[in-house]
């Protein structure tokens, strides 16, 4: 039954707002912004403007995914999710390398943002299961 697999808080998910995917994105996104606040050096609004972008991205894109059901564009909104989650991290590993946000924060919102890839990669595999089955 749906409501027994991890994807969902509770019951059998009736909104996106159910979707663990998309409550440890949007927590992700928040902390990126506040991250992003921080944000030291030459270029560092651009560089904080592109984070922030990437974060919020993943909530926004899985909330549409989710809209639109099992079908083929509901997954591939669920991918363009994985793919802001990617862009995220590697926003992130620059901040850290070019000294604009500290190692450990990075470190930190890059295990974050690892875990909400593996989530999503979780709903396409469910998504993909249902529409062969």
């Amino acid at each position: 039954m749906l409501g027994q697999l991890p994807y969902f808080a509770a019951g059998m998910g009736t909104d996106f707002t159910d979707l663990v995917a998309w409550q440890e994105a949007a927590r992700l996104a928040a902390d990126v912004l506040g991250a992003a606040r921080r944000i030291r050096g030459l270029a560092g609004g651009s560089a904080a403007s592109q984070m922030v972008r990437a974060a919020e991205s993943i909530p926004a894109n899985l909330a549409e995914g989710y809209g639109r059901g099992l079908s083929p564009d509901g997954a591939r909104l669920l991918r363009v999710a994985r793919a802001s989650a990617a862009e995220l991290e590697s926003h992130l590993r620059v901040a850290a390398l070019g000294g604009r946000l500290p190692q450990a924060d990075v470190d930190t919102l890059v295990s974050r943002t690892r875990r909400v890839r593996v989530l999503i990669n979780g709903l396409l595999r469910f998504a993909a299961q249902r529409v062969t089955h």
